[in-house]
């Protein structure tokens, strides 16, 4: 029941915080961890920020007339949002997206809804590709779509500020409010199909915006400490 669910609730926060208090020191992946833990356990913990694999491979390449949005296809990543916001561009956006379904019948789902609003021929449908194809679908994306519901961290926004990509986001996306600002290294909206098609239309029809905006986020990920000689740094005091 309710009583036995916060109960059981207490005991788990209670486990953590008896084992956290003797660690000598405490990090997360991410700030939006960070404040979980705050939030949850009274603990405080600064993040060290890992790189993605294979950071130095990212470069960037021509605009090109997609949209990329790389991460496994499941209902906090929010594909089926961004299906509905395509309905509503005005621009002719095409959007590619990459990786496999946590469920097949999800797969499914979201392939059928692309019927059902007639967008076969705006999107591309990658499935599970490798990491070297993963570099050349950031290099020649025009911008990266990454409105999940309260990311952990989301090494899509890394890769794709080192890839020199601008990234349309939304206001509780979690991890990627920690390193992309509204009209700077992209654009961060409101969770809803209307305002995401809103941002995808303006970096289609706006180049320039979407280049300035690119290296913007380029030039935020070098001055952010994002590595692994930091982490081992701090790891090693």
């Amino acid at each position: 029941g309710e009583e036995g669910g916060a109960a059981a609730k207490e005991m788990v926060r209670a486990c953590d915080r008896a084992a956290l208090a003797n660690a000598r020191c405490t990090y997360t992946i991410a700030g939006n961890v960070s404040g979980r833990l705050k939030r949850y356990s009274g603990v405080e913990a600064p993040p060290l920020y890992s790189p993605p694999d294979d950071a130095d491979s990212y470069h960037a390449g021509a605009q090109g007339d997609y949209l990329f949005f790389p991460s496994r296809l499941c209902g906090n990543k929010r594909q089926g949002l961004v299906l509905e916001a395509l309905k509503l561009c005005r621009e002719p956006v095409h959007i590619r997206f990459a990786g496999a379904a946590d469920r097949p019948d999800h797969a499914k789902e979201l392939k059928d809804r692309v019927e059902e609003l007639g967008l076969g021929d705006r999107i591309t449908w990658l499935g599970r590709i490798s990491n070297e194809v993963k570099i050349s679908q950031y290099a020649g994306c025009l911008g990266v779509v990454y409105p999940p519901l309260d990311e952990d961290y989301g090494y899509v926004t890394l890769e794709a500020m080192l890839a020199s990509k601008p990234v349309v986001t939304v206001t509780d996306a979690g991890g990627p409010l920690e390193f992309i600002r509204h009209d700077e290294e992209g654009l961060i909206v409101e969770p809803t199909a209307r305002a995401l098609a809103k941002a995808m239309d303006q970096l289609w029809a706006d180049r320039a915006a979407a280049a300035r905006m690119g290296e913007a986020a380029r030039d935020r990920y070098a001055s952010l400490p994002i590595g692994w000689d930091q982490i081992v740094e701090r790891l090693t005091v």
